[in-house]
């Protein structure tokens, strides 16, 4: 396995010896200039297709993986910064940030790269968004009710009825609401799957609230929720069973963790952590009862580019969190299997004098 990887490693360095920039000596002179550089494919096709197989055959085999989190919001697609194909190709899983109306490129790659490369893509479903939607409708139907009521008086109550001040007597339950809008938004974004040809799926599930603390009554109003939510992408699961099911967030506020069974990778996120020894941290807590120890992948961040007092992806003021973590991913030390890397906000690695991408392709290095 090790002179498999050396092959691909030495191959990429090749064929990414290719002109990417013309000069002009003579700048007197008007001259047409040929842009055109030979592809990796193009110098020896017989070489590319030997390393692409060596490729795949890496990724079906045990490794440290690394998921790269890519933000597709801008629908254009103008540049090598913002195509698939530019990321890694050692690369294991992308998981985009918008699922939908994906520009016609994207599309493209997600294909080839899936059939070259043995690289898929993902998208999430997230909690968060069903209660952020269920907070919306709640907000603006209070919107309304009270325009209604600056109109119209209120009628009196009908003698013999209660009323309660400082209370509001809703219809249904909100646990019955939040069911009804996570059901359409689990429907929704599921169908995306086939819509657009992904490979699979990322659960995000990062509710603080801890079902040990609770009353019986919040927690089986939380476990209706939970089930609503991840019963979708239970029965999903299970129809795809060779689809890559990942999971990101806190798996120890689960009342039920028996949707991780179904999970490749469960991602801890610590994207805004200071140093290694948070990331760490993170995890230990989140190996909860049920909670497998035997796929742990680690979250971090690339530093933004464009957010000067951004902390995110810097362990202690300057040093690289991904670096670092690849360097504590390398090691067998812990009481769980370090499965991997999960990177956030990769596209701002792309930027780099040296190289493309210079810091996720250290991190794939030094971890394998």
């Amino acid at each position: 396995m090790n002179n498999c990887k050396q092959l691909i490693k030495n191959f990429a360095l090749a064929v990414l010896a290719v002109p990417a920039m013309y000069s002009c000596s003579d700048w007197t002179d008007v001259e047409a200039v040929d842009y055109h550089y030979t592809l990796p494919s193009e110098q020896d096709p017989e070489a590319y297709n030997a390393y692409l197989a060596l490729l795949k055959e890496y990724k079906q085999n045990p490794h440290k993986i690394l998921i790269a989190k890519f933000d597709n919001s801008k629908y254009e697609v103008s540049g090598q910064a913002d195509r698939l194909s530019a990321l890694p190709d050692s690369t294991d899983f992308i998981v985009l940030q918008a699922a939908d109306s994906l520009n016609p490129v994207i599309e493209q790659e997600m294909k080839g790269m899936r059939e070259q490369k043995g690289t898929r893509t993902l998208y999430a479903l997230d909690y968060a968004d069903v209660e952020a939607q269920l907070q919306a409708i709640l907000d603006k139907e209070e919107a309304e009710a009270a325009e209604s009521d600056g109109e119209t008086e209120s009628p009196a109550p009908e003698e013999g009825t209660e009323q309660t001040e400082g209370t509001e007597q809703t219809e249904t339950p909100d646990a019955d609401r939040f069911i009804e809008v996570c059901t359409h938004y689990a429907d929704s974004l599921l169908a995306l799957y086939d819509k657009y040809g992904y490979d699979g799926i990322l659960a995000v599930y990062n509710n603080i609230a801890y079902p040990g603390s609770m009353t019986e009554e919040e927690k089986a109003q939380l476990q209706a929720r939970q089930d609503a939510f991840f019963g979708k992408i239970r029965n999903w699961a299970e129809s795809h069973p060779d689809a890559p099911f990942l999971f990101e967030g806190k798996p120890e506020n689960l009342v039920d963790a028996s949707i991780l069974s179904h999970a490749d990778y469960i991602i801890i996120p610590g994207y805004d952590a200071g140093n290694i020894n948070e990331v760490l941290w993170n995890a230990e807590m989140s190996l909860a009862e049920g909670v497998p120890s035997d796929r742990i992948v680690f979250g971090v961040a690339i530093p933004s580019l464009t957010d000067e007092k951004a902390t995110d992806g810097y362990f202690n003021g300057t040093e690289y969190a991904v670096i670092e973590t690849a360097s504590n991913i390398a090691s067998d030390e812990g009481s769980f299997v370090k499965a991997g890397l999960c990177v956030k906000n990769v596209r701002d690695d792309y930027f780099n004098p040296e190289h493309t991408y210079t810091h996720i392709r250290q991190a794939i290095q030094i971890m394998n």
